[in-house]
């Protein structure tokens, strides 16, 4: 009967720490692959079609909304924008007409 209750009991803490042992191998392979795969589904998403349209069409509106500024600074805060917004965008992407209204800002 004790000899019973001791196994159980064991089993019971084998299972506890088998479970255990299992959720933090889980949290390290995450913990070690989360960044990669982040770091991939980034690059894809930059690398997209739709991404580099959506860039170049906003470009493209922040350029007219330049053109039809009147005053000095709403140019001032429009380029302000553009800076913020594409000075990490590739330039060698950019139509000309929209590289050169960003490297005259």
């Amino acid at each position: 009967m004790f000899k019973d209750s001791v196994l159980g009991l064991l089993a019971l803490v084998g299972v506890f720490l088998l479970v255990t042992v299992m959720a933090f191998y889980d949290f390290g392979m995450y913990s070690f692959f989360a960044p990669r795969v982040t770091a991939v589904q980034n690059q894809v998403f930059h690398e997209s079609q739709q991404y580099n349209d959506g860039m170049l069409a906003n470009l493209s509106d922040l350029m007219l909304a330049y053109h039809r500024a009147k005053t000095q600074d709403e140019k001032d805060s429009i380029a302000a924008v553009v800076h913020q917004q594409f000075g990490r965008y590739p330039k060698d992407r950019m139509p000309p007409d929209l590289r050169n209204f960003y490297e005259s800002l």
